[in-house]
């Protein structure tokens, strides 16, 4: 084992060797992708991968392999079930930041295999360029924190390349031995990550052939031994990968929209430049064209052109041919596939384990068009930096949701903690798993205090509304639930005409609805009419003010207390003030009012309630009120997104049949507009 350890004496040399800018480089890989690992929620292709690594190993290695249950093969799920169970000894296994942190070191460890394996075939000036230009790209910071496949096999394909390097270049038959066994591991690796990685397979294999071509030894010799033993090393990475690629084979077959080879070629190409330099920014159109064309154009010289140091070639053009493999042969299998299925360039995480090879090229290209022009290159790589470092914000902006589950689960928690005379309940209606809103209704609020039901199943249709929705839903009224959380989520082909949600419509009036970023969250009144008045928080009033003949408005809570008057987390732009009333009929009541209720300043009305067809008042009529009912009624005010910070009174009316404001207003509470800020729930 010892003498097998010493076989990499070369990563330890190449390590203790490096100097302060690459120390540099990696510290900053390390400090953008832990920058901010917990600001976007756990969503619902985390929720998938935490669902696998959460399984038995042996289930999830049988089950993801065959690529039916699950399109991608089990090798990250297994390495997040077991970081899970090492951050578990910590109490961590639970922290979104923790868990994401797999992927930040991983992301690093990709910068320093691109630092390795670019300098060796293009010098420490391009390694340390293509490193910091790896470090700093949005798109792969972006990876390295999310709880997915794309990174881990990005960092596996980079090692793979940095060791197939190294297995070529090392003297002896004894040093290369580990080199062409740790190819393996880390090609093996990613393949069972990513199914995607396979297009690099075969680049490995040319790669080879064009090494042997193209580097001859002082004496002229063919090195037919070292290509003998890589190409043995790719074969039995190809041999181990055969199970995969049967399941995958009979899987992709009988699923997806065949297109057309090399279909939109130029605007896919275009794009994948884009996604690994500036990726997702706001900025104008004509500046996003002219840095993509900029970036295509010094891509290409890093393709093609030789590189020179004081007007010579140096060394045979090995970078040139590597990256002309690593990077064509993925994207010709690519375009050829389209013609089986045109979802191939569907998703900007499908190619991410270019990106270090393009941005590669990217600096070699820096450094080939700057070679006459001393100086030029720190001009055109600070260029690049300042761009995407410029970039790199927007990343942890609430315009890069996905998923807020956190912010849906918060107004529940919030909701269900101001209420301690109405128990509550909820339902995930979502595709695959309920794991993504359990994730985080979990941290405050148990199973007793807020049970979490997914009675649905495959895909519903009309004809099983009394058989399938109707007896779980109506199993929580007699739980003694009187609200209902509804979380609606990636309902493509389970729920497409939300009977779920219409089935809740025509029972119940609506407590209110939020809308997170890829979410739609609604509260229901499973109970509305009461005896007598419940429990209310510490924040009612009790007015007891008669609103109109015979209707008296019995207490109000002024359930949003502290708010700002932006929301960028539920429902852009404006902030909500949630107010719940409850109404008691003193005598016989002969028309039929709906509440008013507005937030107002000296200056004037800052906030106007939300009419909703489904609300209390419309589905109830006040005349048709048994008198002594208390009816419970709840209403959103919707805030001037520009009201200044300050203490404001909610004053509550109605309004008769008619239209007419009539009656007396009351004031039921007040609530405190802070600066805007990130707060946009409960607080």
């Amino acid at each position: 084992m010892r003498s097998f350890i010493t076989k990499f004496s070369g990563i330890k040399t190449a390590l203790t060797s490096a100097s302060w800018p690459e120390a540099i480089i990696l510290l900053i890989a390390g400090l953008v992708r832990s920058w901010r690992l917990d600001y976007h929620s756990v969503w619902f292709d985390e929720a998938v991968s935490l669902a696998w690594a959460g399984a038995d190993p042996g289930y999830t290695w049988r089950i993801t392999t065959r690529l039916v249950e699950e399109k991608h093969p089990p090798v990250y799920y297994l390495l997040l079930h077991y970081w899970q169970v090492v951050l578990g000894w910590f109490g961590l296994d639970h922290n979104d930041a923790a868990l994401r942190w797999l992927g930040a070191l991983l992301g690093v460890l990709t910068v320093l295999g691109i630092l390795l394996l670019v300098r060796r075939l293009s010098g420490r000036s391009v390694a340390r360029l293509a490193g910091l230009l790896t470090a700093l790209v949005p798109i792969m910071v972006w990876y390295s924190q999310e709880l997915r496949m794309f990174q881990p096999a990005t960092t596996g394909l980079v090692w793979a390349a940095y060791c197939l390097v190294r297995g070529w270049q090392s003297a002896s038959q004894g040093r290369r031995l580990p080199w062409w066994i740790a190819f393996v591991a880390c090609m093996t690796a990613a393949l069972y990550s990513y199914l995607f990685a396979a297009f690099l397979l075969p680049a490995a294999g040319l790669t080879l052939l064009a090494f042997l071509r193209l580097d001859r030894g002082p004496d002229g010799a063919w090195r037919m031994r070292r290509f003998g033993e890589g190409a043995v090393a790719v074969a039995v990475t190809g041999a181990l990968f055969l199970p995969l690629v049967r399941n995958a084979w009979l899987v992709n077959s009988t699923e997806g929209t065949p297109g057309r080879a090399f279909q939109d070629f130029f605007a896919n190409t275009g794009q994948l430049i884009r996604l690994f330099t500036i990726w997702r920014v706001d900025w104008p159109e004509p500046i996003v064209t002219a840095v993509v064309l900029f970036a295509a154009l010094l891509t290409l010289a890093g393709l093609l052109l030789p590189q020179r140091t004081k007007g010579k070639k140096t060394g045979p053009p090995l970078a040139r041919a590597f990256l002309i493999l690593w990077l064509g042969i993925p994207l010709l299998i690519a375009n050829l596939l389209l013609a089986q299925r045109d979802a191939v360039f569907a998703e900007d995480r499908y190619f991410l384990f270019l990106g270090p090879f393009m941005l590669w090229a990217l600096a070699r290209g820096v450094m080939v068009v700057s070679a006459r022009r001393r100086g030029s290159a720190w001009v055109m790589g600070l260029i690049f930096i300042a761009l995407f470092s410029a970039s790199l914000p927007r990343l942890w902006t609430p315009a890069m949701y996905r998923e807020n589950w956190r912010a849906a689960v918060e107004v529940i928690t919030r909701y269900e903690e101001e209420s301690a005379g109405l128990s509550g309940a909820a339902i995930a209606h979502v595709d695959y798993t309920r794991l993504a809103v359990e994730w985080y209704l979990r941290q405050s609020m148990t199973e007793e205090e807020l049970p979490l039901f997914f009675p649905f199943g495959g895909t519903l249709t009309p004809d099983m509304t009394e058989t399938i929705i109707a007896p779980p839903l109506e199993g929580l009224i007699d739980f003694g639930a009187e609200t209902l959380w509804l979380t609606q989520s990636h309902l493509e082909g389970v729920d497409d005409q939300g009977l779920v949600e219409q089935w809740l419509n025509q029972r119940y009036p609506l407590v209110t609805e939020q809308y997170p970023a890829g979410v739609k969250l609604t509260g229901y009144a499973l109970r509305s009419r009461f005896d007598v008045l419940p429990p209310l928080s510490d924040a009612a009033v009790y007015p007891a003010a008669e609103s109109a003949p015979g209707l008296t408005l019995a207490a109000c809570e002024v359930m949003t207390p502290r708010l700002s008057a932006t929301d960028d987390a539920l429902h852009p732009p404006s902030g909500w003030v949630h107010v719940r009333l409850w109404w008691q009929a003193t005598n016989v009541i002969e028309d039929d009012y709906i509440a008013t209720v507005q937030m107002i300043g000296p200056e004037g009305v800052w906030g106007d309630r939300l009419y909703r067809d489904n609300e209390a008042l419309r589905r109830m009529p006040t005349s048709t009120w048994q008198t002594g009912a208390i009816m419970r009624d709840e209403i959103d005010v919707n805030l001037n997104p520009v009201t200044p910070p300050g203490d404001y009174p909610i004053v509550v009316g109605v309004m008769n049949s008619a239209g007419e404001v009539t009656g007396n207003t009351v004031e039921c509470g007040r609530t405190q507009v802070i600066p805007n800020s990130s707060l946009s729930v409960f607080d």
